[in-house]
Formats: C-alpha cells, sequence, structure tokens
C-alpha cells in the first residue's frame, strides 16, 4: 500500500478566488485528477485530505470520482478539529459533509479547535504518507509552505501543482 497525502492553498490565495467556473480552475481541477491518476497508476491507492477550502476539496473530489474507475482506492479525510465547517457557507459546508461521509475512513486530529489543530493535522498527514501532492502558489509561508517543508524534512516524495494567476 502506498499512500498520498494532499496540501494546497485556499481560495483566498487563488487569483480566481472562490469562482470555480474560471477557466483557470476548471484547469486546476483537471491537472490534479491527472496527477492522482498518475499516482494510481504508480501503485498508491491510499489518499488522505485534509479537507480545508480550495485545493483540499478539489482533491479529495477528484479522488472520489476516480474511484468509480479505480475501485481500490480509498480516501481517509483527516480533519484538524470537529467543527472544521464552522463560518463556511452552508454550500461548502455540505460539500465537505457530503466528501466526508464518502470517504473510507475520517480521522480527527484535535477534538476542538486550537491554534495548533491545523498543523497538527498537516503533521499527522505527512507522518501517514509516503509522498505528497501539493496546489502551491510558491509563496514561502503559511500552511501549504511548512507542509511541504516537512514532507522534505522528512524525505518524502512532493510533487508541486502550480496554478497561473
Amino acid at each position: 500500500m502506498k499512500s498520498c497525502c494532499f496540501t494546497g492553498n485556499r481560495p483566498a490565495r487563488f487569483p480566481w478566488g472562490y469562482d470555480e467556473n474560471d477557466n483557470r480552475c476548471k484547469q486546476l481541477k483537471d491537472t490534479i485528477s491527472a496527477e492522482i491518476e498518475r499516482l494510481i497508476e504508480q501503485g498508491y491507492d491510499k489518499f488522505i485530505a485534509g479537507m480545508a477550502l480550495g485545493a483540499d476539496i478539489f482533491c479529495a473530489e477528484a479522488v472520489l470520482k476516480l474511484k468509480e474507475k479505480y475501485p481500490f482506492v480509498s480516501l481517509e479525510c483527516a480533519l484538524p478539529c470537529g467543527q472544521q465547517t464552522k463560518g463556511w457557507s452552508q454550500a461548502m459546508a455540505k460539500r465537505h459533509e457530503y466528501i466526508v461521509g464518502n470517504a473510507d475512513k475520517v480521522t480527527t486530529v484535535s477534538e476542538h479547535y486550537t491554534r495548533f489543530c491545523m498543523m497538527k493535522r498537516n503533521a499527522y498527514m505527512v507522518d501517514n504518507a509516503d509522498f505528497v501532492l501539493a496546489v502551491w502558489d510558491g509563496v514561502p509561508s503559511g500552511g501549504t509552505y511548512n507542509t511541504i517543508e516537512k514532507a522534505r524534512r522528512d524525505g518524502k516524495g512532493v510533487k508541486i501543482v502550480g496554478y497561473k494567476n
């Protein structure tokens, strides 16, 4: 069993923001799906998504879609805390709920929100993965950057998927 976790930017860092109808967003989603399928064809069968808005959701949805073609693939949702969707729009919270409800495994890293629960979740994902697929804008700050750096320090493979501004 080979495993891959996802890390990536949130919509505020995307040049299109929350507009998933933007062609750049559609292109990013297609690229993510193609990268995940390439990993499946290389023997990866377990995927871990942190379920944050933006790239995490895109990756988790791509895995669920690819499970139709590759039913042996599993998706684990690694939640930073039980209240992850607090403050989200109703539509995004329902999307999150759908993914979590269709995941093969759900791990909640911290019962309650703390200022460190996102970092703890990211560390859990890297510790439980052989490879990291990152959707990153290249800015050397923030959770995605820190997760990539931890993966590199830990000797994990990292593939960065960029996107156009």
